[in-house]
């Protein structure tokens, strides 16, 4: 698949994904967006992709929007998106993650505004020791979006989402590990080469348990009603139980070797 904007390698079960507007701190354009969706859809239907990673190319992981055309909407020189309704690359995003073979975001540098909303709805976050992240959206007058006032109070509880959206202050990569933000943080020398490692682990296990697990988690996690989550669950261990992956994981068990599920 041919791309502009970013770059896209497979590194064994793993697809790379590398935002690259270096020059432009990989600041997201609507073609880039574009790009990143198709590309995680492409791997999504490809049998030899079983997780991914976005990072950044050069110094900076994203530094938000392209504010290039923004000065179009003030003019009214470009179309409003209707006030009430989500804007159509937010939700397709934050459902296509939420759906996605799992996904790994390797911060690299300054993450800032929808550099950092984006990677909200994914599944692992590590960062480098030196990056920053700032939910920057008040210092240019704007409110944050792809569901990250959602995402965030489930991370980081509420009122470290309230300090970091209504201050804007970037938060150290330490700080951001120490809430939750962030996973893990790594070394800037071996950030890509342990997230690339960590999706790979990932990636080793069985396709249509990880999808189950997935979604298990997103439907329960604000769920109240504990016997419904346990009815989920039990549902779906019961179909597990009839999975070839399982029957190989007994199978290796007793062969004393490891499962191969692909």
């Amino acid at each position: 698949m041919a791309h502009t904007q970013i770059l896209a390698e497979a590194r064994g079960r793993v697809g790379v994904i590398t935002l690259n507007r270096p020059d432009k701190l990989n600041a997201v354009t609507g073609a880039m967006q574009s790009e990143i969706q198709r590309q995680v859809s492409d791997w999504n239907a490809h049998d030899g992709i079983g997780a991914m990673v976005i990072t950044g190319a050069g110094r900076a992981f994203c530094a938000g929007a392209d504010v290039g055309g923004f000065e179009d909407f003030v003019r009214g020189e470009a179309p409003q998106p209707q006030r009430t309704e989500a804007a159509p690359t937010d939700i397709a995003w934050v459902n296509l993650a939420r759906q996605s073979k799992p996904i790994v975001c390797a911060l690299n540098g300054m993450a800032v505004g929808l550099g950092i909303t984006l990677c909200l709805p994914c599944d692992v976050r590590l960062a480098a020791e030196d990056a920053r992240i700032s939910f920057r959206f008040l210092r240019i007058g704007l409110t944050p979006e792809y569901g990250s006032t959602h995402y965030l109070v489930n991370l980081v509880g509420l009122g470290r989402a309230l300090e970091y959206m209504l201050t804007a202050r970037f938060v150290s990569a330490q700080e951001a590990k120490e809430a939750g933000l962030v996973n893990r943080v790594c070394k800037p020398e071996s950030l890509l080469d342990d997230a690339v490692a960590l999706a790979q682990e990932i990636a080793d296990n069985p396709e249509w348990h990880l999808a189950k697990v997935k979604r298990l988690i997103h439907e329960n996690y604000m769920e109240k009603d504990l016997a419904w989550v346990v009815r989920r669950e039990a549902e779906t261990l019961r179909a597990a139980r009839y999975t070839e992956a399982h029957k190989e994981a007994l199978t290796a068990f007793r062969e004393r070797r490891q499962p191969k599920f692909h």
